[in-house]
């Protein structure tokens, strides 16, 4: 036998043993394929008697903001519910929140499904002014109602400002809330003459509370911890204070003193004192008569404070005073408003009214020539000028609430860095 005869026969047997094993595999691979499509296919066949049709439900979402007039009421008729299902989500709502005195822009945000234009409200969240978000629900056939706060951290703010042109101005470009210039001009309007006292160049620092929401933007502004007010000769420093004795929180001085007055020198914010106490040629009458109050020129609108705590002893029109108030306060104090354009919702004879409360607004009812305030300040039946009356002054610490209190004030500055 040749050599090749030798080296051929090894290797066709090689040959037919590979092919051999490709054919096995490849006959193999292609039945369990098949097989594997025929069971695919019939689980398939079997499934679909057991499925039903595909459901989608769409949820849609509206924000929306309370308009000046406009009620919670109103909002929900835009929407097909029935009656019952608007009695029971108003009904949920009022317990936590009183919806007859929503504030404008007040957040409303419903969500609802809608099928063959019926639509089913699943959650109405509105956030109140203290930013709660006050929820309602619906589980079952009824609607429950939840609460909770946006609220998640405190944060306090120190800014110093000198002020030019004017203090509310100069306030509101460093960037401090209107509502924290309003509270830093309330506590020092028994004391100080804003129109006539405050220069440019004085100085003023507040130290104040800010809320914030998980995201740590602000949301809601608090107190003022701590105020100061730089004049040319004089600096009116004040803390704010809970007292142990009756657990109230009051604005004292350095010295432990209370800011608190009985009555308010100025009950109105950004006036113009126009006409003083005194004689005067009467605008409109031509001739010489006593003024026997203040006049505090300002727009329209501009809201009138109550100068002390007490009842409204008389309320409407008064002549010549037009819209008028006069509230009674303790130790034979009165404090009388005319030339109101309206009252405050609210005011009527025998309210009681806080110091600093909103009971009117500006205008020009009766004999007037403009929209200004007309404030009287009665003391015993006699009426006074109330620029140069000697106020009482509120409490004065003592003992170890007046050692808590210079305690406290020396952290405070510390936490300020106060020198």
């Amino acid at each position: 036998m040749s050599l090749k005869k030798l080296y051929l026969i090894p290797l066709l047997i090689l040959f037919f043993i590979f092919t051999y094993y490709l054919i096995r595999n490849f006959s193999d691979n292609k039945i369990y394929i098949e097989n594997t499509e025929s069971s695919s296919s019939e689980i398939k066949l079997d499934d679909t008697k057991n499925f039903s049709p595909l459901v989608v439900e769409v949820i849609y979402e509206d924000l929306l903001l309370i308009k000046e007039g406009q009620t919670f009421g109103e909002i929900l008729n835009n929407y097909e519910i029935s009656n019952s299902v608007k009695s029971k989500i108003l009904e949920s709502l009022n317990s936590k929140v009183d919806l007859s005195k929503l504030n404008i822009n007040t957040e409303i945000k419903i969500t609802f499904t809608k099928e063959n234009d019926l639509t089913e409200i699943k959650r109405i969240s509105v956030l109140d002014k203290e930013n709660n978000h006050i929820k309602v629900i619906k589980k079952d056939d009824n609607y429950i109602i939840e609460t909770s706060s946006i609220l998640s951290f405190t944060k306090h703010v120190l800014k110093e400002v000198t002020i030019k042109d004017s203090l509310y101005k100069s306030a509101i470009e460093a960037n401090i809330p209107p509502n924290i210039i309003m509270q830093f001009v309330n506590l020092y309007a028994f004391d100080v003459d804003f129109q006539r006292e405050i220069r440019n160049g004085n100085k003023i620092k507040i130290f104040y509370e800010v809320f914030l929401d998980r995201k740590h933007i602000v949301r809601q502004t608090g107190n003022i911890k701590f105020a100061s007010l730089a004049l040319r000769k004089d600096t009116y420093n004040l803390y704010r204070f809970t007292t142990d004795d009756n657990g109230k929180s009051e604005y004292f001085d350095s010295e432990g003193k209370s800011a608190v007055k009985a009555l308010m020198k100025t009950p109105i914010n950004g006036a113009v004192l126009s006409s003083g106490y005194g004689m005067r040629k009467h605008p409109i009458l031509g001739y010489d008569r006593i003024h026997q109050g203040v006049d505090f020129a300002a727009p329209k609108g501009t809201p009138i404070m109550a100068a002390g705590t007490g009842f409204i002893e008389k309320i409407g029109m008064n002549g010549g005073a037009g819209n008028y108030i006069r509230i009674k306060h303790l130790n034979g104090y009165k404090t009388a408003y005319g030339h109101m354009s309206k009252f405050a919702s609210g005011m009527k004879k025998g309210t009681k009214v806080t110091q600093g409360q909103t009971i009117g607004f500006v205008g020009s009812t009766g004999m007037s020539t403009g929209p200004h305030l007309h404030y009287e300040v009665i003391f015993n039946n006699k009426k006074i000028n109330p620029m140069k009356m000697k106020l009482p002054s509120g409490r004065k610490l003592k003992g170890k609430i007046l050692e808590d209190f210079e305690i406290y004030v020396a952290d405070l500055n510390k936490e300020m860095q106060v020198n």
